[in-house]
């Protein structure tokens, strides 16, 4: 009789795990994912073709730049699927500081786009903490998680923190 219910928590056990009830927010997981393997791989390319690349963060979403020296203007990086602009997913908010300011998030058209957070063809990366976070429920006694980015103390390379007690 033990066995048999000792077999049936280790079964809902495994079932509550595989459907992610725990707490792990697997949407927040993968957009914080998808962030860093781009401005890792836009970091690579500013270093190897000698240009700026930045990152745009606006209100329910983010896109990336390229500076365009000859005209002296930032463009948006069109016709390659990983850098598209992108629309954060239902529930997700992003908060942002530059240069310990915090940001008020653009409407997501503008004539002019700027980044806020640059990728030097240095390698380095501008001072900036974005935040990802999965807005309150309803009725929720706790914030949902979040997520931080931010670049290492010597502005070489992202790190992401949880952030504890929202």
């Amino acid at each position: 009789m033990l066995v048999v219910v000792l077999i049936i928590g280790i079964m809902a056990a495994g079932i509550t795990l595989s459907l992610g009830v725990i707490g792990d927010d697997h949407g927040l997981q993968t957009e914080r994912d998808r962030m860093l393997a781009i401005m890792g791989q836009l970091r690579e390319q500013a270093g190897l073709q000698n240009r700026e690349f930045g990152m745009r963060a606006f209100d329910g979403g983010y896109e990336f730049l390229v500076h365009d020296a000859r005209r002296a203007r930032w463009e948006s990086l069109e016709g390659d699927s990983l850098t598209r602009r992108r629309t954060l997913p239902a529930g997700l908010h992003m908060e942002l500081v530059v240069e310990g300011r915090p940001v008020v998030l653009p409407k997501a058209d503008v004539d002019e786009p700027a980044p806020q957070i640059l990728l030097y063809s240095s390698g380095e990366l501008s001072s900036f903490e974005l935040i990802l976070r999965r807005e309150d429920e309803p009725g929720a006694s706790q914030r949902g998680e979040a997520v931080k980015i931010l670049p290492d103390e010597a502005m070489e390379e992202l790190v992401t923190q949880p952030l504890e007690g929202n």
